[in-house]
């Protein structure tokens, strides 16, 4: 599969979580496939985004369909690093495509 293929792939899936992760001092980490990229998690990457509390509490009475479109709109958040499929290696992008797949 060439590069370009596995981009196209991954673009499909986009946007979508593909680890989450929580410590107790730094709270919940992400990382994700975006339309543009990825978004690597990092540590502590949400507390100043919700105040520690994730997800947040006006999250808690939606519909599954309502829950999606949030989700979505959270990924897509200009707040998010994200690194773009140009500064991926082919191995990074076959790794990625490789998670999504699994997910």
């Amino acid at each position: 599969m060439t590069r370009t293929d596995m981009i196209q792939k991954l673009q499909q899936f986009a946007p979508i979580i593909t680890l989450v992760t929580v410590t107790d001092d730094m709270g919940f980490e992400f990382s994700a496939v975006v339309p543009d990229g990825v978004i690597y998690s990092e540590p502590g990457m949400l507390l100043e985004y919700s105040s520690g509390q994730w997800p947040p509490s006006e999250w808690e009475d939606d519909t599954d369909q309502e829950l999606t479109l949030l989700r979505q709109e959270f990924l897509l958040d200009e707040t998010w690093q994200v690194i773009p499929w140009a500064d991926l290696e082919d191995k990074e992008i076959a790794q990625w495509l490789e998670d999504v797949q699994n997910i």
